[in-house]
């Protein structure tokens, strides 16, 4: 017992341990990066904010409330019998395959995350300390899954946690809650090797529209908000009226269809 006691004892002092080295060297990395420095600290002074205790019954009333939400909404859109919009033409330019990636591009996806999720094995600054005996047969993986045109069937499964949209709201009202779903580890690293090469494929064949400043690099609301004060100050300079009209989509992800 005493022997059970003091390996206990030592793995929890490990753990504190590896963790302090974690976050001091993610605060060493990201001295510049005023964002990640924010998120650290959260993270460090308030990592359940906002967290619904979680119980058999709340987490089935949940499932249901998002599901029949979903269902409701895509009923509401009725049966259209005449397409809304025209078929899209074919672009000259087309992205017919995935790039293989390299040992080290794995552990750069790798290191770049800073999360993970109940699920997984161990915790994610584990999978990134290990980078040198993971990434490999990670790597293997994700390429072995781009050249099958499939994904891991078990890195679909997610853990939704339910947050609060306001710390005030009142957590008994079901649309006061936000899902998050938590992806296993390696599921955001093929994901992110995904979205990097879509994008660099996207920006470098100038396929997006110069006006979007959401999802893409250097870009935020600020420069979004840049973009049209200029261009209004610009009309306005030059003697023309100008009307601004804002759309706000609630919940406008849960408008796409998910089904095939």
């Amino acid at each position: 017992m005493s022997a059970l006691k003091n390996a206990t004892r030592e793995h929890h002092q490990l753990i504190r341990a590896t963790k302090r080295t974690s976050f001091t060297d993610r605060l060493d990395k990201n001295t510049h990066n005023s964002k990640e420095l924010f998120n650290i600290v959260k993270e460090l002074s308030n990592p359940n904010a906002n967290a619904i205790t979680p119980s058999q019954e709340l987490c089935n009333s949940l499932a249901t409330f998002f599901h029949r939400k979903i269902t409701d909404l895509h009923n509401s859109f009725g049966h259209q019998t005449q397409p809304t919009t025209t078929e899209p033409t074919t672009p000259a330019i087309t992205l017919n395959a995935w790039t293989h990636i390299s040992t080290e591009e794995t552990k750069a996806t790798m290191n770049s995350i800073h999360s993970g999720a109940p699920s997984d094995p161990c915790p994610h600054f584990i999978f990134n300390k290990a980078d040198d005996i993971i990434a490999p047969h990670l790597q293997t993986i994700i390429n072995s899954s781009f050249a099958s045109a499939t994904f891991p069937e078990s890195w679909k499964h997610a853990e939704v946690n339910a947050l609060l949209k306001k710390p005030t709201a009142d957590p008994s009202d079901l649309k006061n809650v936000r899902p998050i779903s938590l992806l296993p580890f390696p599921a955001k690293v093929i994901e992110k090797t995904v979205n990097k090469q879509l994008t660099n494929f996207l920006e470098d064949n100038n396929l997006l529209d110069p006006s979007q400043s959401g999802f893409r690099a250097s870009h935020s609301t600020e420069t979004a908000l840049i973009s049209v004060t200029d261009d209004i100050r610009t009309l306005m300079d030059n003697g023309e009226t100008v009307a601004l009209i804002l759309l706000v989509l609630s919940a406008a992800f849960d408008t796409s269809a998910t089904e095939p």
